[in-house]
């Protein structure tokens, strides 16, 4: 079994959850649900060839 880690937008999440009790253990409740709703914002991550790629393309300009 393998893990997949997902980069969530802060900036949506918190627009999307307005919880006036913060803690660790209900925000990742909520992110729990968020992700099995399939309502979680993510952030594309390049892989590490895309990634050379950009820099190597930002450079030149």
């Amino acid at each position: 079994m393998s893990a997949r880690s997902i980069v969530a937008n802060p900036m949506q999440v918190k627009a999307i959850v307005h919880a006036r009790i913060k803690t660790d253990k209900i925000d990742a409740g909520i992110l729990a649900q968020l992700q099995a709703s399939d309502f979680l914002p993510r952030v594309w991550v390049p892989d590490a060839a895309t990634e050379r790629l950009c820099r190597l393309v930002a450079r030149r300009n």
